[in-house]
């Protein structure tokens, strides 16, 4: 990590902590809401003349009363962790996961993701979205209900990394696809070394600064270092390669939106099935050509599970783990 990301982390996490909780309260009501959903509120502030970037996030009764405990307090179903519009976990389980990216940043090990600058409990709760998913049994039913009456958020504030990828893409966008394909790879790579399932690397999570790809929001984070029950111990072991088969289906999914202009999903995606028993794109750059061939496998399955899943197949699963 650069010495420049370094001294800015150090000085903002200084300036975060002297300031008192009304003081962050204040700031956090003055901030810009960039937006709000099930897990949260997003924020962007100033501190000591930066941007930051902040989420609260509702902390419920049930995780109050067990601090930093990284259970299914909820006993939430497993489908759940396949990001379909549900709640989250855990809150504890989303600051485990920042303090743990964090600390492979500083130490070398990892540059990818954004710096955890500071995170505290605050008295209140940010909105909940008036359009989110209903629940489909009484665990999440009880999940939601905490979450609506939660008395604290946690309060986790980042580097604000201000450019989607989406718009760094734009730009003469297949001309950067081996790029993004290579820090897709490095980013994955990061995530098993640190035995943690980001579970959620849709491009709306992935921002860009400096042409580096970072991954960002962690609220469907799983790790088998978590405080798991055996089912979701076995969830966590099966999905070893998940996040790598599900960055492969979005870099495939926008390839062949880019270059194929699909009248819909199930057209793209029985392109991607073609491409994936064999099959080679035509009238497309060698390399982004290679791209597909190579991760259509992937992404087919992938997309076939997305398919099984939204149709309302709720226990779908990932492919058995690769070796």
């Amino acid at each position: 990590m650069s010495p420049t990301r370094t001294a800015r982390h150090h000085a903002l996490a200084a300036a975060l902590t002297a300031l008192s909780d009304e003081e962050l309260a204040a700031r956090l009501a003055r901030a810009e809401r960039v937006g709000v959903g099930v897990g949260g509120e997003a924020l962007v502030l100033d501190v000591a003349g930066a941007p930051v970037f902040a989420k609260r996030v509702p902390l419920t009764a049930r995780e109050l009363a067990h601090p930093r405990s990284t259970a299914n307090l909820f006993d939430l179903p497993l489908h759940h962790q396949y990001g379909l519009g549900g709640p989250s976990f855990s809150a504890w389980r989303e600051l485990d996961a920042c303090e743990r990216v964090t600390e492979a940043v500083l130490e070398g090990e990892a540059t990818a993701f954004p710096l955890l600058h500071h995170w505290r409990v605050l008295p209140g709760r940010p909105p909940l979205p008036a359009d989110r998913a209903p629940a489909d049994d009484p665990a999440t039913r009880a999940r939601l209900e905490a979450l609506a009456t939660a008395p604290s958020s946690l309060v986790l504030v980042t580097e604000h990394l201000p450019l989607p990828l989406e718009d760094w893409l734009r730009d003469a966008p297949l001309t950067k696809a081996e790029a993004l394909a290579r820090q897709l790879a490095d980013i994955t790579t990061s995530l098993r070394r640190l035995r943690l399932l980001h579970m959620d690397a849709h491009f709306g999570n992935l921002r860009v600064a400096d042409d580096r790809v970072h991954l960002t929001d962690f609220g469907l984070a799983l790790s088998p270092r978590h405080d798991l029950s055996p089912a979701e111990r076995d969830f966590a072991h099966h999905h070893a390669g998940y996040d790598a088969d599900h960055t492969a289906m979005r870099l495939v999914n926008w390839l062949i939106t880019t270059t194929h202009a699909p009248e819909n999903p199930a057209t793209r995606n029985a392109h991607v099935r073609r491409y994936a028993r064999g099959a080679t794109p035509h009238d497309v750059p060698p390399p982004v050509a290679a791209l597909i061939t190579g991760h259509a496998p992937a992404a087919a399955a992938m997309n076939d599970l997305w398919w099984r899943l939204f149709g309302g197949e709720l226990t779908a699963r990932h492919r058995a783990p690769r070796d």
